[in-house]
């Protein structure tokens, strides 16, 4: 893939586009940087007309680059990734939030915090997507010349100046004062869940106003003051709220204490070194950041240095059986972690090992930047599979087919006419060779796209189909199955490894099953063709689902410790090139587990032609132990289990196992 990426002058952001433009080339792309720090004219334009990029990529709102009052990028046709690492809202405004609404297939926003996420969402702007910061560990690591100063804390960041006496003559600074009050009081509480406890409340009734009726003056002139001036004084309240030790602060001058040791900024390159010098990196996070953590976290334990943090909610996700030991939500909190590492070296090493191998495996610039393509790939796929449903002339059916679909067998034999969903009339028949039970004529691939993505999760058609309208339903039925499905797929992994491993669930629909993986400790991404049920799980959880289907382009080659594939297999026409792809992205002795309707069942025995899993047109292939067995075979899977289900009547599960 080519990549144009943009950078531009900053504390932090432009070491994230070097970070990121260094990554995307270790992955094997072409990169054209543009540095509009040094100026940006006609001979820039031309460079990248002449490069034909495939995307562009900056931090922020970098990219929305003006020619007059059009937009740059989307003129040209080349979509733009933002890698929010900021609150979006701080570079928006209600002309740009109408450019995302009306031309979204050629904006990705990649959001730091799951609120900023959810806000984004609320506000129709479309594809948007979870994404972390990270490190670069060819500038943070480990360095056996730096010995750390036992019982010595260093703080670095920036502490602006402020001045603690303003006069409140506006509402809004009144406000602004108000919430930077409570946040010194509840760290752990995040900032925008203040603003809207104090939206409640009588006196600030024309602030929330401005909030709902003009959202984008709340983030610029009230939001932004809160972050800036909070930012600071935040800071100011922790250091000075220690006694007892001394603090080295590198960065700011600001602060007048006895028992703080101010030292100049150190250069970027020089940070790694720094870190390793001290037994505790003390880190107080700006107040834009709701739930997220930032770069420092990563860049410490990635030195093997040991960090303290204020409580971030993705601390849970990043570090699931080490964040209450790493974290503080409050002054009392701190005080009493950082005694204790301080007087116990060993076990903060203990600790630093575990979160070094977890930092330089799962949470380099690398794996994001492979999150990034992967996501982006699969929607510009999806957008020209879009396009092309446009132009349906409601052919909905192939030709009669001369061959069953798993075997190539030429003998098969009637068993029903039938007609289905939205009028569909196919024939199934059986395969007198494997035993596959499949339709002839198929659907289309086009006609099954459209079905999924306007029919399947109607209301009309879940009502028909006696299922909840309601998609982010959740019951206690569903629970077990899902744990029930966990259980399965842990039953055959090493129990005792931590992280468990990589897992790809397909036809995840709205990720109740990426989610309980997930929590299990699982590295999980799911893919689900419905653009309706995927966002539903990207918004409710921050889940990393990618809308559309797996094939030789999505993910790397042995990519995956286990597929999962619940109550898909019936729905996939070519079940070679399915399985074709499954063994690509699984490692050496990876698992495929699955379940999927036994036609053979005595509940499809009894049913006959009124069977709920015959289902046309969506149940195009339909197997049994028989037919399931010579598949796997057929692609080189070894058997472990193949058995009922318990999840309904007449249903098999397998489980099976890469061979070489």
């Amino acid at each position: 893939m080519k990549i144009v990426l943009f950078r531009r002058n900053g504390v932090i952001a432009p070491h994230i586009t070097d970070d990121y433009a260094f990554a995307f080339e270790q992955l094997g792309h072409e990169i054209l940087y543009v540095r509009l720090e040094e100026g940006f004219g006609l001979s820039e334009i031309q460079n990248i007309r002449d490069f034909k990029p495939d995307m562009a990529v900056a931090y922020g709102g970098v990219g929305i680059l003006r020619d007059g009052k059009k937009i740059l990028l989307r003129q040209m046709g080349i979509p733009l990734v933002s890698l929010h690492y900021d609150n979006p809202f701080f570079s928006m405004d209600e002309e740009l939030e109408a450019e995302f609404q009306e031309y979204s297939s050629y904006y990705y926003h990649f959001v730091w915090d799951k609120y900023c996420l959810q806000l984004l969402i609320e506000r129709n702007i479309k594809n948007v997507h979870p994404i972390m910061l990270a490190t670069n560990p060819l500038k943070f690591y480990p360095n056996p010349q730096v010995k750390a100063k036992e019982g010595e804390i260093a703080f670095v960041g920036n502490i602006v100046k402020v001045d603690n006496n303003i006069v409140e003559e506006h509402l809004e600074q009144k406000f602004v004062n108000f919430i930077i009050n409570e946040k010194v009081k509840n760290i752990n509480i995040p900032t925008f869940d203040l603003c809207r406890e104090a939206f409640l409340l009588k006196e600030f009734e024309t602030i929330r106003y401005l909030y709902e009726k003009h959202p984008y003056a709340f983030w610029t002139h009230i939001y932004a003051p809160i972050h800036i001036r909070g930012s600071a004084i935040l800071r100011q309240h922790v250091l000075n709220s220690i006694s007892g030790i001394d603090i080295h602060v590198y960065g700011s001058k600001e602060i007048a204490s006895n028992h703080l040791i101010h030292h100049p900024s150190v250069p970027y390159s020089e940070l790694s070194s720094l870190y390793q010098s001290y037994a505790i990196n003390l880190n107080i996070s700006s107040l834009q950041l709701e739930t997220s953590i930032n770069n420092r976290v990563f860049d410490v334990f990635a030195s093997k240095s040991f960090v303290l943090s204020d409580y971030k909610d993705d601390m849970k996700l990043i570090f699931p059986n080490v964040w209450n030991e790493i974290s503080f939500g409050s002054l009392e909190e701190l005080v009493t972690k950082g005694d204790y590492f301080l007087t116990h070296p060993k076990e903060r090493i203990e600790l630093v090992e575990e979160l070094y191998e977890n930092v330089i495996t799962n949470h380099t610039y690398k794996e994001r930047a492979m999150e990034v393509i992967e996501i982006v790939t699969a929607s510009k796929l999806n957008y020209a599979r879009e396009k092309e449903l446009n132009s349906y002339k409601e052919d909905k059916s192939k030709e009669v087919s001369k061959q069953c679909p798993v075997c190539s067998g030429t003998s098969f034999s009637l068993l029903y006419s039938i007609e289905g969903h939205d009028g569909f009339e196919t024939n199934l028949h059986r395969c007198a060779e494997c035993c596959t039970v499949f339709m002839s004529p198929q659907p289309t691939e086009g006609y099954l796209d459209w079905f999924y993505n306007n029919v399947y999760y109607s209301n009309e058609h879940r009502t028909k189909m006696g299922w909840s309208t309601d998609l982010e339903q959740i019951t206690p039925g569903l629970l077990a199955v899902l744990e029930a499905r966990m259980d399965l797929v842990e039953t055959y992994v090493d129990q005792t490894k931590y992280p468990r491993g990589k897992l790809l669930d397909l036809g995840c629909s709205t990720g109740n099953f990426v989610l309980e993986a997930q929590l299990r400790y699982w590295d999980v991404k799911g893919v689900e063709i419905s653009e309706k049920a995927a966002q539903i799980g990207r918004q409710k959880h921050g889940l990393s689902i990618i809308t559309g289907s797996l094939d030789e382009h999505l993910f790397d080659n042995e990519s995956f410790d286990v597929v999962t594939a619940f109550d898909v297999l019936e729905h996939i026409p070519n079940p070679h090139h399915f399985m074709e792809n499954i063994r690509r992205v699984l490692k050496a002795g990876g698992l495929f587990i699955a379940n999927t309707p036994n036609v053979s069942s005595t509940a499809s025995y009894h049913s006959g032609s009124g069977w709920r899993h015959l289902d046309p047109p969506l149940h195009v292939i339909l197997y049994d132990h028989i037919s399931l067995r010579i598949l796997m075979r057929l692609h080189k899977f070894k058997i472990l289990k193949i058995s009922g289900g318990s999840e309904y009547l007449g249903q098999m599960q397998i489980v099976a196992m890469k061979e070489d």
